[in-house]
């Protein structure tokens, strides 16, 4: 390790060969490694690289990485004194270049900081740890992007900027519309999540397809009757409610068509009017925009999470780039706002890479899906400070699909203020081995978490 001070900085250095690997090797056939070598070889599930970092003083610091990715993007864990704070991601380079990480709160001493791979192939050169000045996490705009926004969602924006950084929303995904999730949560815990999330997977005209399988039988029956549930769930509970849209492809396919490798629908055609797949896609589109007036006669705001994880590609409004997905993406915001007028939605982008941000006049609320293996509950900030550079900082940021749950003491510790967390339904929540029934009582009593009966004292409605 090497330090470099100035006279308010300090960076230190630490090569990765000099660190502790569980797989992996040392090499020196790439050229351009700044010490005796560099590590690769991290293939295989389990493999780690881990250093120790001596921290002189207290305070704010960012971590970068410098490191190759020959073979184009690859994500590994970052943990940090053991706790997971989630996926860095390295896109494709010729050579080694610097990767800033995350921002990274450390008292004096000495502390840990482990790569564990994931989509692993990386070659790390080393480490380097900078003081910063205290970043402010929590002064983005809360300012509704539809300038006729309704009071309900006027008002739930307003309740998201007086609690961000200060609580975290609890939430729970609920694919069937009678969420036996809840059922879980409920018994475990004694309380219920003050978010809840729907899909609308089966509200789509092109429902029925080639090949069905039983779980997709299955799923689009019990998903039927969530526009009701959802409305219920405000009205009733003065719960908080999400949507998204597992969207069968407009012109079909087999079994569940809104993942890529089910269908041909083309999303690049399906831009240009008069084209098949242009009626197809508005007919769709238009039919969603009646469902989701249900909710605003019932003056229920909506989170509204559409395309989510575009950028994945798995999904075929993801499957023709960036600035295809940007372009329905916006169509989709001027039809619902101007020709339905759905002012109760708050829009919440999902597809957290800057070749796909729409831009800051569609967006309300940027969100991230990210999984880390079970039972890890640690702060996920990687994910959040990448999603806070790519916006600016100008838009609150929600957890808005997970795995485990993180725990609030670390939340609080590494000051990463996530506006909620929504775990994904079915086995993440019920066989206690994404997060524990321990650590789900633990968020559920922690004062950091809100849950729903946290909102039964809160007007969130329409006055």
């Amino acid at each position: 390790m090497s330090n470099i001070e100035t006279s308010h900085n300090v960076k230190m250095i630490f090569q990765a060969e000099e660190g502790s690997l569980s797989g992996g090797y040392i090499s020196t056939s790439l050229s351009g490694f700044s010490g005796k070598g560099y590590v690769t070889g991290l293939l295989n599930e389990g493999d780690s690289l881990e250093v120790k970092a001596d921290i002189p003083n207290d305070g704010q610091y960012k971590l970068l990485i410098r490191l190759a990715s020959m073979e184009g993007e690859k994500r590994n864990f970052l943990y940090i004194d053991g706790d997971c704070y989630g996926q860095f991601i390295s896109e494709k380079t010729d050579s080694f270049e610097e990767l800033e990480i995350c921002t990274l709160f450390f008292t004096k001493g000495l502390h840990t900081i482990k790569i564990v791979k994931d989509w692993g192939g990386v070659d790390i050169d080393c480490f380097m740890i900078t003081s910063t000045t205290p970043t402010n996490h929590y002064t983005p705009t809360f300012q509704l992007v539809n300038k006729d926004s309704s009071a309900g969602a006027k008002k739930l924006m307003n309740f998201f900027r007086e609690i961000y950084g200060q609580k975290i929303i609890t939430g729970q995904h609920t694919a069937a519309a009678h969420g036996p999730e809840l059922d879980h949560i409920k018994k475990v815990t004694g309380k219920l999540p003050a978010l809840r999330g729907f899909d609308l997977l089966s509200y789509s005209f092109m429902t029925d397809t080639e090949e069905p399988t039983d779980h997709k039988l299955i799923e689009i029956e019990e998903n039927k009757g969530s526009i009701e549930s959802a409305i219920e769930w405000s009205t009733r509970f003065n719960g908080i409610v999400t949507f998204c849209w597992h969207w069968y492809a407009p012109t079909g396919g087999k079994d569940k068509t809104f993942y890529t490798e089910n269908t041909q629908f083309d999303l690049n055609k399906a831009l240009i009017p008069g084209t098949t797949e242009y009626e197809a896609l508005l007919s769709d589109m238009d039919e969603i925009a009646l469902q989701l007036k249900k909710l605003k006669d019932a003056n229920v705001p909506v989170l509204w999470r559409p395309l989510h994880e575009a950028d994945g590609g798995w999904f075929w409004w993801g499957a023709s780039g960036p600035e295809a997905y940007k372009s329905l993406y916006k169509w989709m915001f001027e039809r619902f706002t101007k020709e339905h007028q759905l002012n109760n939605l708050i829009w919440v982008w999902n597809a957290p890479n800057k070749e796909w941000y729409p831009g800051d006049d569609y967006v309300d609320i940027a969100g991230v899906d990210t999984y880390v293996p079970n039972g890890e509950y640690g702060p996920l900030k990687c994910p959040f400070d990448h999603l806070q550079a790519l916006i600016n900082n100008q838009k609150p940021i929600a957890l808005t699909e997970n795995g485990p749950i993180p725990d609030p003491e670390k939340l609080i510790k590494s000051r990463t203020p996530w506006l909620w967390y929504m775990p994904w339904y079915g086995d993440f929540v019920f066989n206690g081995l994404s997060t524990s029934e321990e650590q789900l009582k633990k968020v559920y009593d922690h004062p950091y978490c809100l849950t729903l009966e946290d909102l039964q004292s809160v007007s969130l409605k329409e006055s």
